[in-house]
């Protein structure tokens, strides 16, 4: 499943639609061996009941990586909200009737610019950037030159205060980017999913036509499910991604991140 976090929304279609086709063979498949031995003993046939059991194992797994997203998506916009509510602190505190700090300014404009457009375009919020690091770093050396100079303590605490929550911030966003997906859930539910195929057609070994429809129906269901939930598996790239130009307005709008603000 590595490589389709790397594909687009139409290619992840294509993939997940090879898989239902695949579900739908295997099962065919299962059914029709099965069938024929269903001719010779048709008290080897599971009852219908037996489908639930597989099919119920299916559905919570599909229900609890569901969650994880949802979750994912979640802590992914609270990350986003903390950081650019400290971006705008800081902003404020380094004007002319505050803190009169150019350097300070100049920092989180930098700071912000390069998250947008290394960080979360480029990296999809998966690894930190070093330049990044590099001017978090001199915006600290800048925040202790407001301390030891002529700065009211009060106002120096706040700007350091915005400052560690702008950290926080940012390391929450990365550690969503890094922790977004969880492959071994996703090799669990396609597992079950094929199970549920062959179970499928075991318990209509004796219905044929009947079998092949189920199968049918069943193949267009999880895939297109599967599917739903992978567009949607990272925060930070897919249908629904979270766009950078969050961090300089809660306006989605991308031509703010990179024409200035």
């Amino acid at each position: 499943m590595e490589f389709a976090t790397q594909l687009s929304v139409p290619m992840l279609f294509v993939l997940f639609t090879t898989f239902g086709l695949i579900f739908y063979l295997v099962g065919r498949l299962a059914l029709h061996f099965l069938s024929k031995h269903a001719v010779r003993d048709t008290l080897s046939i599971p009852q219908s009941a037996f489908l639930s059991t597989i099919a119920t194992a299916w559905a919570l797994s599909l229900g609890f990586i569901a969650a994880d997203i949802w979750t994912v998506n979640s802590r992914a916009d609270q990350a986003t909200s903390m950081e650019r509510s400290a971006i705008a602190r800081l902003l404020r505190s380094a004007e002319p009737d505050i803190l009169a700090s150019a350097k300070l300014t100049a920092g989180i404009e930098a700071y912000r610019q390069q998250v947008a457009s290394k960080e979360w375009l480029e990296g999809k919020n998966e690894t930190p950037d070093e330049q990044v690091e590099a001017i978090l770093y001199g915006v600290r050396g800048e925040v202790a030159n407001l301390a030891r100079g002529n700065a009211p303590a009060p106002l120096v605490s706040q700007v350091m205060t915005d400052f560690n929550d702008l950290q926080d911030a940012r390391n929450l966003r990365l550690a969503v980017g890094n922790t977004s997906i969880d492959y071994y859930k996703w090799y669990l539910v396609m597992f079950l999913t094929l199970l549920t195929a062959i179970t499928i057609a075991a318990t209509h070994a004796d219905r044929k036509r009947a079998g092949r429809r189920a199968l049918a129906i069943y193949a267009i269901t999880a895939s297109m499910s599967l599917w739903i939930l992978a567009i949607h598996a990272n925060p930070y790239d897919g249908l629904e991604a979270l766009d950078p130009s969050l961090l300089f307005t809660n306006q989605k709008n991308a031509g703010i991140a990179f024409g200035g603000a």
